[in-house]
């Protein structure tokens, strides 16, 4: 790995970062979550069509494998009630306590990656203690 494979991931911790701070000033004058993460949702949607229309990929959404199909529609099920659950979340919990409490999904993400992705993942001990340490802080922003 080299410091360019870490440009995603620094990207996505920043745009995760603000997305609270975004839901939390919309719930001041629209408190209703649900509808702020049908927007949401609906714009994501959006985005990813034009991607695949401008990079001239739209074939690609239809061509894997039915058993493909099925498990990106499951993960687009929980990321859709994650996504509602953390707006709800944002109503009535200060989005400083939500955040860290939502960074908890490595502890979900590392045990189901041990047992579903033995072939093509290795969970290892810094893997573990980095979770660990994830939850003493999550354990000590709340507690």
């Amino acid at each position: 790995m080299n410091r360019k494979d870490l440009l995603y991931p620094l990207l996505a911790a920043l745009c995760y970062s603000t997305n609270p701070i975004m839901v939390k000033l919309g719930l001041r004058s629209s408190n209703e979550p649900l509808l702020g993460a049908a927007i949401g949702m609906t714009a994501s949607t959006i985005v990813y069509l034009a991607y695949f229309i401008g990079a001239g990929r739209m074939r690609e959404l239809f061509a894997v494998p039915r058993w493909v199909g099925w498990c990106f529609a499951a993960s687009g099920l929980c990321s859709t009630l994650g996504v509602m659950s953390f707006f709800a979340s944002l109503q009535y919990i200060p989005a400083a306590v939500v955040a860290p409490l939502t960074a908890a999904a490595p502890l979900v993400t590392i045990t189901l990656s041990h047992f579903w992705l033995k072939e093509m993942e290795r969970v290892t001990t810094l893997d573990v203690v980095g979770t660990l340490l994830i939850v003493v802080g999550i354990v000590l922003l709340v507690g």
